[in-house]
């Protein structure tokens, strides 16, 4: 084919592939937008969403609140981010994952940034789209409105910091822009933020052999201001709550996750399979282990002061997630463009050669590649699809872009082909926001919640006060479901007042009850949440 042989896709057409890799990187983009609304709220989210809309409704951005409860959990900065994004785009479930999507693809920008400064910009691009794409976090978290990817991102600038200033030998930058990013960590997640800086200067100054830099007034002057924020910060909140069961409660959080908090057991299980899911996660990047293991490629690796900082930082970092069995894949998200940079580096350098570890990676993907275009085509026909009847339209337009990207890949070289690869995982998110997410509107398990608050604010309108009466605390869910929390965000998102909780039934307006506690009360609408049955009443 001449499009081919004429060198437009050649791997030293470089001004091509740039203008290709900018059309790639506005597909992605779009990827991470479309349909982002339309899956109901689910697991966190809720619970997330509460917090930012009583904010908003409170006209309060210090304290947390559930259902108007004092919820002593993170500090409040993400929540103030989904609150500002509410702000922006309104009380609905796009505004709610925005900030996620967004912070996704600023981690991916930022990878970009280092690798090309630090090694060219072929490498930034092929390390960068390669961490947009990794499983995990693209096809899931991505997806949701959940704070691990906006934190990531934070900690992720406060390590890289460390680097880039290190390398100009501009030490208030780096120490000032370390301190400040770690602090606004603090701010999402609480205390296990300033682990990551502390072992990140330590182990990278031991490294180089400046741990005076510890000592100096740069760092000390840092570590001031970031004190000093923190101090503001709880001062601010013990003038509306109490301090100190709030810092008992986000200490506590923090003592879940480690190694005093499981059993023998579960550690050794940990211990094994911790390290080999987080490999399964970064997929399709897991592939390049074909790429080194050789002791050569090590030496490349070590050949590059970047990839070593990035190495010692993720090892030393990476320990204290590996012997905490309360870690879950998510507390390790900001690690993902460290490695899946190193990963990518001996891949890239052997990009010319034609063994059989390029023939086994790439006709692994093209497989890949035949059954989704195959899968698109055939899905007209499945009756399951049915519900979606534009599908029948759409599917076999998918599937033969698809099949166009399959033969880009099979037709080009090197570099190229990269490029061909990271299109087809964009085009099977495409297909996943157009699929599945209309789908889980539709049929998950919670589709029903939205209704539920549809139905009930036809009956009480936006204007009457709603409680939900139980006698449990926030973190019980006996009487009132966790799932509970799916309806309420729904409510307090389309009356825009909050849903109080409440163990008594003296002020006037509507309750929600488990309906073993109406007391011969007249129920005005029923629904049932995992199993429990609720229902509406009005006290007057």
């Amino acid at each position: 084919m001449k499009f081919f042989d004429a060198g437009f896709l050649q791997p030293t057409n470089t001004k091509n592939l740039y203008r290709l890799s900018f059309l790639i990187g506005v597909l992605y983009t779009i990827s991470l937008f479309y349909n982002l609304h339309l899956a109901p709220l689910y697991s966190e989210e809720p619970r997330r969403a509460l917090v930012a809309l009583e904010m908003l409704l409170n006209n309060n951005f210090v304290v947390t609140t559930i259902l108007n409860q004092t919820f002593y959990d993170h500090p409040p900065l993400w929540n103030i981010v989904l609150a500002g994004s509410i702000k922006v785009f309104g009380y609905n479930t796009f505004a709610l994952r925005f900030p996620s999507a967004l912070s996704f693809l600023l981690t991916g920008i930022l990878t970009f940034y280092m690798g090309r400064k630090y090694i060219n910009v072929k490498f930034g691009i092929l390390s960068a789209f390669y961490y947009l794409i990794c499983a995990d976090l693209y096809f899931y978290f991505s997806v949701t409105a959940e704070i691990d990817i906006f934190y990531s991102l934070l900690v992720a600038l406060s390590i890289f910091s460390v680097f880039h200033f290190y390398e100009q030998k501009r030490f208030y930058r780096l120490f000032g822009f370390a301190y400040f990013f770690i602090t606004l960590a603090f701010l999402t997640k609480g205390f296990a933020s300033f682990a990551f800086i502390i072992i990140t200067l330590g182990i990278y100054l031991l490294y180089k052999r400046d741990l005076k830099l510890l000592f100096s007034w740069p760092h000390i002057f840092s570590v001031l201001l970031s004190t000093a924020a923190v101090y503001l910060y709880f001062y601010t909140y013990g003038s509306y709550e109490d301090l100190t069961k709030y810092i008992s409660e986000m200490w506590g959080l923090t003592h879940q996750r480690t190694l005093l908090s499981d059993r023998f057991g579960g550690i050794v299980k940990h211990l094994l399979f911790f390290p080999l899911n987080f490999l399964a996660v970064i997929f399709p990047a897991t592939l390049f282990l074909l790429f080194i293991w050789k002791k050569e490629q090590i030496q490349n690796i070590k050949a590059q002061p970047y990839l070593v900082f990035l190495a010692i930082t993720f090892i030393a970092n990476f320990l204290v997630y590996w012997i905490s069995p309360g870690a879950r894949m998510r507390y390790t998200y900001m690690f993902f463009p460290m490695v899946i940079t190193i990963l990518t580096y001996p891949l890239y350098i052997q990009l010319g050669d034609t063994n059989w570890k390029h023939k086994t990676y790439h006709t692994f993907l093209k497989v890949m590649m035949i059954i989704a275009s195959i899968t698109c085509l055939v899905i007209p026909f499945v009756s399951y699809f049915s519900i979606l009847p534009h599908l029948k339209f759409t599917m076999p337009l998918f599937g033969l872009l698809l099949i166009g990207v399959l033969l880009f890949h099979h037709k080009t070289i090197g570099y190229t082909k990269h490029l061909f690869v990271i299109t087809f995982i964009v085009m099977c998110r495409l297909v996943f926001n157009h699929v599945a997410l209309p789908i889980k509107a539709l049929t998950s398990s919670s589709a029903p919640h939205q209704a539920y608050a549809n139905d009930i604010q036809k009956i009480i309108g936006n204007k009457e006060p709603l409680y939900l009466f139980t006698q449990e605390d926030l973190r019980t869910h006996n009487q009132v479901p966790f799932k509970f929390y799916e309806t309420a965000s729904y409510l307090e998102m389309s009356r825009k007042a909050i849903v109080s909780r409440t163990d008594q039934c003296e002020l006037p307006g509507y309750y929600i009850f488990n309906q073993q506690n109406l007391e011969g009360r007249n129920p005005l609408y029923q629904f049932t949440i995992s199993k429990v049955d609720l229902a509406l009443v009005r006290i007057d």
